[in-house]
């Protein structure tokens, strides 16, 4: 660690420090979990003929999904409950496309219309999700997911006005110009790392603060692991080898200490968010979740997650 770390300010702030009773890092039992919300979306101004043809796609798309959920179906009776609740999920969302279609080519506001299209979006990918863990035998899984990511990517698309961008895969989130993952399971940081590096993206870097705070809202009030370490060279550096030039304000009081009090050996080189959002050093072979972050946006792919 960094010898030549600054002091806290404890006249005003009062030091944060890790617990020595509570090394339990099950999370769970630790913190309360809050419900997602979904936020509401700041649109453009429709782009007329452009915006007209990507709904045209998007209900081309719904039309498609609807035909292959019925083949899989039949080919699959146990599951044919689950897909019978996709499939209606599906065919509302079609029904409402078809609506915004024609509210856009009389130059009428979808503003609220495209928020409740990416409501029932998200139930989809949801239940797609729990299909995908009963399915992973069948071919036409693969097919399906593909033609739910390409309307995911359609309303992206819709929703920042653009027609040339690629989209972020189902499970990853858009931001600025990047897509965003943040995980549900817990790893080590190193294993952080390398996942994240499996998916062709990496641990988070936050270098400014607007992207901070976008991140720490999503995090909060959990645990997440960042890139960012002084475990190759005792001074912080994000992942990318860049450095991090110290801002108290970004850690939590009397942060980072290198506690060697956890008996896990050594002291600690690696940052997470903590659940205000606030930075904290802790060791690095704590099962914290984590954010990746992929810096150029890709088109969907049919499988966005690595095999265990």
């Amino acid at each position: 660690m960094n010898a030549a770390r600054e002091p806290a300010n404890r006249t005003i702030l009062k030091e944060y420090q890790d617990d020595i009773e509570n090394m339990d890092t099950n999370e769970d039992r630790a913190f309360w979990k809050k419900e997602e919300s979904i936020p509401r979306l700041g649109l453009g101004p429709p782009a007329g003929r452009s915006l007209w043809h990507l709904c045209t796609v998007l209900s081309v798309s719904a039309i498609l999904l609807l035909a292959l959920i019925i083949t899989v179906a039949v080919n699959n009776v146990k599951v044919d409950r689950k897909f019978t609740a996709l499939e209606k999920t599906v065919a509302n969302l079609s029904a409402s496309v078809t609506s915004v279609n024609s509210k856009i080519q009389t130059g009428e506001n979808v503003h609220l219309e495209i928020n409740m299209l990416k409501d029932s979006l998200k139930t989809a990918v949801q239940q797609l999700t729990t299909l995908n863990r009963e399915m992973k035998r069948m071919d036409a899984l693969a097919t399906l997911t593909s033609e739910i990511s390409k309307m995911k990517c359609t309303l992206e698309k819709i929703e920042k006005n653009v027609t040339g961008a690629g989209c972020c895969p189902i499970d990853w989130q858009f931001y600025g110009s990047g897509c965003f993952f943040f995980s549900e399971e817990g790893m080590s940081w190193d294993s952080a790392r390398d996942y994240c590096s499996s998916m062709s993206s990496s641990l988070v870097i936050l270098k400014d603060t607007e992207k901070w705070d976008w991140v720490a809202q999503r995090t909060m009030p959990r645990y997440y692991w960042i890139g960012l370490t002084d475990e190759r060279t005792g001074v912080w550096e994000w992942v990318d080898g860049t450095p991090y030039y110290m801002n108290r304000r970004q850690w939590k009081p009397g942060q980072p200490d290198d506690w060697t009090m956890h008996g896990l050996g050594g002291g600690e080189d690696c940052a997470h968010l903590h659940n205000d959002g606030k930075l904290n050093d802790d060791h690095c072979s704590r099962k914290y979740r984590f954010v990746c972050e992929s810096f150029v946006m890709a088109e969907p792919a049919e499988s966005t997650r690595p095999s265990h």
